[in-house]
C-alpha cells in the first residue's frame, strides 16, 4: 500500500529531475524519512541526492548524531559531509538566542556544502507539524501581523517539500520500511519554547480538536497573501543601493497609512533579525520625534530617523574605530565601511591617524559636530565620515573638506547589512 507520506513526496519529484540535491541531515526522523525516500525514487527521477550534517557540537550525543549520519549515508552509498560548529560559543560572541544562533549557522554551513558537492538546491525536512508550532511561538513572541506566515515552500535555493506532511505520517514511514532515526534528548526540555508548545499546546489540541492544523494554515496562508499584496506596492520603496545600509526617505514614509508603515518597517528588520511587535513599535515612536535620534535593535541592529531618511543599519557601520597610515604609505583601506583613502602630495610621507568622530573633536577653531549639524548632514553620515589626523590635529574631514591631495573612493554594493 502506497502511504500518503510518500504519495504527497512523490508530487514533488518532478521538480528534482536531473538536479543535484543536498539534504540538510539532522538524523531525527524527520530528516531520516526525506533522505529515506528522495535515495529510493533516485534512479527513477534522475537527481542525485547529498546529505550534510551540522554538529552544533551542543549535545553530549553531538558525536554519536554525526557518526549514525554517517553510517546511514555510507550504507546507503550517499556522499555525505559533516560540519563541526561553536554554536554555544558563537551565540555568546554574538548575543543570539541558541535557536535564532544555530539556524544561521546550519544554514551557512549548507550554503558551504552546497558549493563544495556543486548542488542545484538544499533540502529541508521540516514538517507541517514545525509550521504550526512556529505560529504558536510568533503569536507567543508578540510578532506582528505580517510575521504570521511561517516557514515558506522555497526561499531562494532552499526547499521545504515536506510541509504537508505531519508527524503521524512520517511515523507510518518509518514504520513500513523499519527505518531507525536519532533522538534529540532535548526535545523534552521545556525551557525551549518549541518543546513547551509542543508537549503542552499542540498535543493537546490535536486530541481536543484533530485537524486543527488546518486552520492555523489557512490563517498563515491568508498572511502570505497580505504580505505579498502589500510588499508589491511597497518594498520598491526601500532604498538598497547601498548593500549595508536599508532606508526610506521621510518624506516618502509620512505619506504611508499606519498599516504601511508598519510593513516597510516590518519587512526592513525582518531581513536581519526575528522582529516583534514591541520593535515596530519603539521604531514607530522614534519617527514622531522632532531630532536626529536612533534606539538599538536586537543582534547590533540599530535604526534611526534623521531630517531627510530613516535608516537601518549593524552598528560596525558607526562604532568608533581608528587606524594608522605608515609614512610611504599612498592608500588606505578601511573594509569594513568600504571605504578607500589615496594620498598624493605631501601625505604620502607623512604618517596620518584616520578614524570617525570622537567627543570635543575641533577642526581649526570649529566644533566639528557644529559644522555637521550647518550643514545638514544626517546623524548617520556624521557617525560615518573619516577623519585624517596629522601631529593629532585634525586636517581633512569627510564631507566637509576639500583637498586635491586626499581622494576618498567608496564602495558599499558588496558590504553585509
Amino acid at each position: 500500500m502506497t502511504l500518503s507520506f510518500e504519495k504527497k513526496l512523490s508530487a514533488k519529484l518532478g521538480d528534482f529531475i536531473g538536479k543535484k540535491l543536498l539534504v540538510a541531515f539532522s538524523g531525527g526522523k524527520d530528516s531520516v524519512s526525506l533522505l529515506h525516500f528522495l535515495k529510493k525514487n533516485e534512479g527513477i527521477n534522475s537527481y542525485r541526492v547529498h546529505a550534510c550534517h551540522v554538529n552544533h557540537l551542543f549535545r553530549k550525543t553531538s558525536y554519536w548524531d554525526e557518526k549514525f549520519c554517517r553510517d546511514i549515508c555510507e550504507k546507503m552509498a550517499i556522499p555525505f559531509v559533516s560540519v563541526r560548529a561553536d554554536v554555544p560559543r558563537y551565540c555568546e560572541v554574538k548575543k543570539l538566542s541558541f535557536e535564532h544562533g544555530a539556524r544561521i549557522v546550519r544554514y551557512r554551513a549548507l550554503k558551504s556544502a552546497m558549493v563544495n558537492f556543486n548542488a542545484d538546491v538544499i533540502l529541508t525536512a521540516h514538517t507541517k507539524n514545525d509550521v504550526v508550532e512556529t505560529f504558536f511561538i510568533h503569536s507567543v513572541q508578540g510578532s506582528s501581523v505580517f510575521s504570521l506566515k511561517g516557514i515558506a515552500e522555497q526561499d531562494g535555493l532552499v526547499q521545504r517539500p515536506m510541509l504537508n506532511i505531519s508527524t503521524d505520517e512520517i511515523y507510518e514511514y518509518l514504520d513500513k520500511y523499519k527505518i531507525k532515526f536519532a533522538v534529540d534528548e532535548t526535545n523534552a526540555d521545556e525551557n525551549y519554547m518549541r518543546n513547551f508548545i509542543r508537549n503542552n499546546i499542540t498535543n493537546a489540541l490535536s486530541e481536543f480538536r484533530p485537524g486543527f492544523e488546518n486552520n492555523i494554515l489557512g490563517i498563515m496562508n491568508d498572511s502570505v497573501k497580505l504580505d505579498k499584496y502589500i510588499g508589491d506596492k511597497l518594498k520598491p520603496l526601500i532604498d538598497t543601493s547601498d548593500s549595508s545600509v536599508l532606508s526610506i526617505k521621510r518624506e516618502v514614509f509620512d505619506s504611508l497609512q499606519e498599516i504601511e508603515k508598519d510593513y516597510l518597517l516590518h519587512f526592513m528588520c525582518a531581513k536581519v533579525f526575528r522582529v516583534e511587535r514591541r520593535h515596530i513599535e519603539e521604531m514607530s515612536g522614534l519617527v514622531e520625534s522632532d531630532y536626529s535620534v536612533r534606539i538599538d535593535l536586537p543582534d547590533g541592529y540599530r535604526f534611526e530617523k534623521s531630517e531627510t531618511l530613516l535608516r537601518l543599519f549593524h552598528k560596525r557601520q558607526v562604532d568608533k574605530f581608528e587606524l594608522k597610515k605608515s609614512a610611504g604609505v599612498s592608500n588606505l583601506k578601511i573594509p569594513h565601511i568600504g571605504k578607500e583613502l589615496s594620498f598624493s602630495g605631501e601625505w604620502p610621507e607623512k604618517e596620518l591617524t584616520v578614524r570617525n568622530r570622537r567627543v570635543g573633536d575641533r577642526l581649526k577653531s570649529k566644533k566639528l559636530k557644529d559644522i555637521f549639524i550647518n550643514k545638514k548632514l544626517d546623524l548617520f553620515v556624521r557617525d560615518s565620515s573619516l577623519i585624517i589626523l596629522y601631529d593629532n590635529c585634525i586636517v581633512w574631514v569627510e564631507n566637509i573638506s576639500h583637498d586635491d591631495t586626499i581622494t576618498l573612493s567608496v564602495n558599499r554594493k558588496n558590504l553585509e547589512l
